[in-house]
């Protein structure tokens, strides 16, 4: 089970033992973008839903957090007890409404930037999963010896397991900088 079938079945499953089922939308947009399902759909089933508005949609903080008014009130109580939010935030706040009209049908230049870079990698002799949207997953040996020898030319990534790298691609890699890494990871290898 994959894509909508999985949500839909976390959210009957939570559901089905009298919990509350949260969608974390860190990257909701580019599911959206990608499967063409809207996020609607996509949240169809959950009680509440969080949309990070800087994770590929570039806006420089934010979060939104999308619920019945029930469960927003309670948010908003845990917020203030925690000593969350923030006081005249409205330019942060046009960031996020920019990031919301200009940048969520851009992402799919992510996503053709991301299959770009995994082609790259298959060819320069890496073991690459082909990437669904924005990020690309590939395997090798040492990845820590890796993301460090890539480091030396610029190129910041993270390990996910002792022979797993994550890559992802975002609105300030352009053309020029997924070709700059193929070139790193070329090197690297």
């Amino acid at each position: 089970m994959h894509g909508l079938d999985a949500l839909d079945g976390l959210a009957a499953a939570a559901h089905e033992g009298g919990a509350k089922a949260h969608l974390d939308g860190a990257r909701l947009m580019n599911a959206v973008v990608a499967s063409g399902t809207s996020a609607a759909r996509r949240v169809r089933d959950y009680d509440t839903v969080s949309l990070c508005l800087s994770k590929g949609l570039g806006a420089p903080v934010g979060s939104l957090l999308a619920g019945s008014a029930a469960a927003l009130h309670v948010a908003r109580r845990y917020r203030k007890a925690l000593g969350g939010g923030m006081r005249q935030a409205g330019i942060l706040a046009a960031a996020g409404v920019y990031a919301l009209e200009h940048n969520v049908d851009r992402l799919a230049e992510d996503h053709v930037r991301a299959a770009i870079l995994a082609d790259g990698l298959r060819d320069a002799g890496y073991k690459v999963r082909t990437p669904d949207t924005n990020m690309v997953f590939f395997q090798t040996p040492d990845a820590a010896a890796v993301v460090a020898a890539v480091a030396e030319h610029g190129i910041r990534c993270l390990t996910v397991a002792h022979d797993e790298i994550r890559l992802v691609l975002h609105l300030d890699i352009d053309d020029n900088g997924v070709e700059r890494a193929i070139s790193a990871f070329r090197l690297a290898r």
